[in-house]
């Protein structure tokens, strides 16, 4: 076994990583089951219908989007359903993710959702332009998530804007929030996280993620998003809204805050803020009245 930090991993080596967990038959079985309840991951929809109202309005024109690093293509098919005009592409390193996202497109009808097998890097070096990237539960996969956003940013309109969504923040290291993570979730994440459990015993690895899974280690410390916001600002990525809230099951998100554990983060970022001067409140209002349970913005 390696003695190696995550930090002193490359990110090409995490990027191998994400390629052999994804790859997994176990990991992909896991994505073909799981079947989120309603109102699961809700933040989804009225998050990127504020951004897709705002961009639309901008433009005058469908929405060009990429889902980038998307997996089975939740936030794909989100934009799809919101604006079906929109031209949407799925990006993703794992080409049995990819097979999931290809048997929901084939069932939802989605005939013109364009997926492509690539890296995050790899995709981002065509000479391509699009109106809005969208990371879903992604940036914790990366370790350096400011490059990775930077470059993305050399890829999108002026007037396009970039949402990352469903990352964790730091809170997820405590104690009080993975006590009533596992009390709130139904049976097949706990079923999940008990075979989590009992592989680091097994293999006597620590809860923090050092030496246990490079490709998951932030979503055991999370980032943190207060400083990331700030590092893209100094780099002229601008936070337009960012926000933490209590992402998961409908149980989860209606205690959650009220004990402080707004664990998860979400951030709309453009490279011209002027641009959207007068929009920022009235999708904040949209944001904060459409989602069911409290959020802080920052």
């Amino acid at each position: 076994m390696s003695s190696k930090k995550w930090h002193e991993y490359s990110e090409d080596e995490i990027l191998q990583a994400n390629i052999e967990k994804y790859q997994r038959d176990d990991i992909v079985k896991f994505y073909e089951d799981f079947e989120e309840p309603r109102y699961t991951y809700i933040e989804y929809q009225i998050i990127l219908a504020a951004v897709l109202k705002a961009l639309r309005e901008k433009l005058g024109r469908p929405v060009r989007a990429v889902d980038m690093c998307g997996g089975a293509g939740k936030a794909a098919f989100v934009i799809k359903s919101i604006q079906p005009d929109s031209e949407v592409s799925l990006v993703d390193l794992s080409d049995k993710m990819l097979n999931v996202a290809r048997q929901r497109a084939a069932k939802l009808g989605l005939e013109d959702l364009n997926i492509v097998e690539a890296d995050a890097f790899s995709f981002l070096e065509q000479d391509v332009e699009y109106d809005l990237f969208v990371y879903s539960s992604a940036l914790h996969h990366f370790k350096d998530p400011v490059n990775l956003l930077k470059v993305s940013a050399d890829r999108m309109n002026p007037k396009g804007m970039i949402v990352t969504i469903a990352d964790p923040t730091t809170l997820i290291k405590s104690r009080r929030y993975r006590f009533f993570q596992f009390l709130a979730t139904n049976r097949d994440v706990k079923r999940h996280l008990i075979k989590q459990y009992f592989q680091r015993k097994i293999k006597k690895t620590p809860a923090t993620g050092e030496e246990f899974d490079l490709a998951e280690y932030q979503t055991y410390t999370g980032i943190n998003d207060h400083q990331l916001c700030k590092d893209l600002a100094s780099i002229d990525l601008h936070p337009l809204v960012h926000l933490r809230y209590p992402a998961g099951e409908p149980y989860m998100t209606k205690i959650m805050p009220y004990l402080g554990l707004c664990w998860a983060f979400s951030t709309v970022l453009c490279l011209n803020p002027a641009e959207y001067k007068n929009d920022v409140q009235s999708m904040k209002e949209d944001i904060r009245c459409q989602l069911p349970f409290r959020i802080h913005f920052y």
